[in-house]
C-alpha cells in the first residue's frame, strides 16, 4: 500500500523561495556521510545553515540546508536545498524510509569495490522504500555516485550503473575523502531537480528565468592549496601570492557574428550558459551566453582571484 510522501519541491511564492530535499543514500561504508561533510565544507559559510545531527530510529540523521547563490537566479526565486543522510550502518529500515519521505532527488552512493554485493542489496531496498511512497528511481531526479574509485581497479561509472541495474542514471566516479567528483555529482542532481521544478510549477516571476543549468553548482570555497596559504581574514583561502592576477579574459566558443557595434544595445542580454568551474590555479571559468537582436554568442569568462598586491 502506498503512503503519501512523493517528492515535490515546495514553492513559497510569498518569500519567492524554492525548497528541495536531497537524500544521500547508500550502504554502510559507501561514503555518503563523507560526501555530505565534504559538500558542507566547500559551501561558503554565508550561504549554508548549521550542520545538525538528530537521532533517527536507532541511527543518526545528518542534515543541513543552503542556498546555492546569494541572489535569486531561477525566475527571480531563491533556491534552498535541504540535504540529508544517515551515515554509517543503518539497522532500522524505518530510518531510511522516513528520511526518503518527500525527497525531490537522491544521490545513490555505492562503493566501487562492493557494487556487486552490498551495492545491489542497497539499490533493491531503495526501490522498495520509494515504492511505498509511489515513487521510483525511473521517474525522479537521481544520480549514481560510484565512490572510492581510487581503491577499485579499473573503476567504471557506466559499468557499475549497469551492474546495479540503474543504467538510466547519470553516473559519476568519486573519491569522497579528497572530494574528487563530489561536487560534480551534486551539480548533476541539482540540475535535474531544477529542470523538474520548471516542468511541474509555474513560477510567478517578473524577470525571465535563467537556464536551469546556471544554478547547478553551489558557490563553494576553492580547494585548499598544497602550498602554505596566504594569511587572510576571509573564509575563502586565497592562493599564494606570486604576481598580480591577470585580467579577466574571454574565449570565443562560436564564430557567430554579432550585429555591428553601431546598432542599438537595448536588446543585449547576458546570461549564464552553464555552471561556473573552479580551476586548479585559483581562477574561475564562467560560461556566458550573450544575445543581441536574435543572435547569440557563447563566451567563456576566466577570472583570476588573488590578493591585492597594491595594498601595503
Amino acid at each position: 500500500m502506498e503512503e503519501p510522501g512523493a517528492g515535490m519541491a515546495i514553492i513559497n511564492n510569498a518569500k519567492r523561495e524554492i525548497n528541495a530535499k536531497i537524500v544521500y543514500y547508500g550502504h554502510e561504508g559507501a561514503g555518503k556521510g563523507t560526501s555530505l561533510h565534504y559538500l558542507y565544507e566547500r559551501i561558503k559559510p554565508s550561504l549554508r545553515g548549521e550542520l545538525k545531527t538528530l537521532p533517527a530510529s536507532g541511527g543518526s540523521l545528518l542534515f543541513f540546508d543552503f542556498c546555492p547563490f546569494e541572489q535569486p537566479v531561477f525566475g527571480g526565486y531563491r533556491i534552498r536545498f535541504h540535504i540529508y543522510t544517515l551515515p554509517g550502518r543503518v539497522v532500522n529500515p524505518a530510518a531510511w524510509k522516513m528520511t526518503l519521505k518527500g525527497a525531490d532527488g537522491v544521490v545513490l552512493v555505492a562503493d566501487a569495490a562492493e557494487a556487486a554485493t552490498a551495492g545491489r542489496q542497497s539499490v533493491e531496498r531503495l526501490r522498495d522504500y520509494l515504492a511505498s511512497y509511489g515513487m521510483s528511481l525511473n521517474d525522479m531526479p537521481a544520480v549514481l555516485q560510484v565512490n572510492k574509485a581510487d581503491r577499485a581497479e579499473a573503476a567504471n561509472a557506466e559499468a557499475t550503473a549497469a551492474l546495479l541495474e540503474v543504467e538510466h542514471l547519470t553516473a559519476c566516479l568519486s573519491t569522497a575523502l579528497n572530494g574528487e567528483g563530489v561536487l560534480e555529482t551534486f551539480s548533476a542532481l541539482s540540475r535535474q531537480i531544477m529542470e523538474r521544478v520548471g516542468e511541474e510549477h509555474t513560477l510567478h516571476a517578473e524577470p525571465a528565468p535563467l537556464p536551469p543549468s546556471s544554478v547547478a553548482a553551489p558557490q563553494v570555497v576553492p580547494p585548499p592549496s598544497h602550498e602554505p596559504p596566504a594569511r587572510s581574514d576571509s573564509p575563502v583561502d586565497a592562493p599564494p601570492a606570486q604576481s598580480p592576477p591577470p585580467p579577466a579574459t574571454a574565449e570565443e566558443e562560436t564564430a557567430a557574428p554579432l550585429p555591428p557595434e553601431t546598432e542599438s544595445l537595448v536588446d543585449l542580454q547576458v546570461t549564464l550558459a552553464d555552471e561556473a568551474v573552479p580551476l586548479a590555479d585559483g581562477s574561475v571559468r564562467i560560461p556566458l551566453a550573450i544575445s543581441l537582436h536574435g543572435q547569440t554568442r557563447r563566451l567563456v569568462l576566466t577570472v583570476a582571484i588573488g590578493p591585492d598586491t597594491d595594498v601595503p
